[in-house]
């Protein structure tokens, strides 16, 4: 059975503009290394500029949320 690698990134406790800064940064660091990356953040960060990001360079992406714990998983096969 495939097994894919994910990669998790925590971005609870960032403000903008170091959490976009840190969500680039993690996502161009991690791109080679994991399947999948998943983004951790708290529902009141703004992650309009995140979104927005991925849409325009067109990477497959998808936001999640279990239980408490809000996510953006970002498939690394399209960065």
């Amino acid at each position: 059975m495939f097994e894919q690698n994910v990669y998790a990134v925590d971005l609870r406790g960032y403000d903008c503009p170091q959490l976009f800064v840190q969500f680039k940064w993690q996502l161009k660091s991690k791109c080679d290394h994991a399947c999948v990356i998943r983004f951790s953040y708290d529902e009141d960060q703004d992650i309009n500029d995140i979104l927005k990001y991925l849409a325009s360079h067109k990477i497959q992406f998808s936001v999640e949320a279990a239980e408490n714990n809000k996510f953006i998983e970002v498939r690394s096969t399209h960065v």
